[in-house]
């Protein structure tokens, strides 16, 4: 126990190569354990590697209209987990952070222990090998630039329907507004109680991106 606090406390000692976005630690791929893990471990791959911008703005939008307490979430294209992390802080979450590649595992531990975050767990799942099953339960499902990619709207689409079948109150996925999600926004505003939402942010970077929001 002793070793795990002087590896966190060694970590966030390295508070230059760190984001901190609404109470969440986040590492810059310059972080010294990051460049650890690269030497150690496979490359992850699909994008998974970044801070994305949407994920703060998917934040902000969350923190002015919250979600209830100690729900379960799913989140969809976790990459690193900040995303799962601030659910677990903000909203004492139970959050299952799933992505494709299972090279990020050491990346998620990392970030769940820099945020001193337990009920994060990660699983290594494609869009569609997500069953109703493990949708059963879920209250929210979240995602932040998971439809980049031509190829990746219908999974998504199929991947919402199956939530909103197996009860997901809550769908909410950010992006910049490239056409694939674009896409996909016109599917589900076609098929279900959807919308997209703007929403900008100021900080830590003046953007703003688009968030579809389909209600269960």
């Amino acid at each position: 126990m002793a070793a795990k606090k002087a590896r966190n406390t060694a970590s966030k000692s390295d508070e230059k190569h760190l984001h901190l976005l609404h109470g969440v630690y986040l590492p810059k791929a310059q972080h010294k354990e990051i460049r650890r893990f690269k030497r150690l471990y496979e490359e992850p791959s699909l994008h998974g590697t970044k801070v994305w911008r949407s994920s703060a703005v998917l934040m902000d939008y969350l923190l002015e209209n919250p979600i209830r307490k100690r729900a379960k979430v799913l989140e969809v294209g976790c990459g690193w987990g900040g995303l799962s992390c601030f659910m677990a802080k903000q909203f004492d979450a139970r959050v299952t952070a799933v992505d494709a590649d299972g090279a990020l595992a050491p990346y998620v531990e990392f970030v769940k222990s820099l945020n001193s975050v337990k009920k994060v767990e990660f699983v290594t799942k494609r869009f569609e090998k997500i069953t109703k099953k493990d949708l059963q339960g879920v209250h929210t499902l979240i995602g932040s630039e998971i439809c980049f990619w031509d190829e990746m709207t219908k999974p998504l689409f199929n991947l919402i329907k199956r939530a909103r079948n197996a009860g997901v109150k809550n769908i909410l996925i950010a992006d910049p507004g490239r056409t694939p999600f674009l896409n996909l926004v016109d599917l589900c505003d076609e098929k279900f109680d959807a919308e997209m939402l703007g929403h900008t942010i100021k900080k830590p970077w003046k953007t703003e991106k688009y968030i579809l929001k389909v209600s269960g």
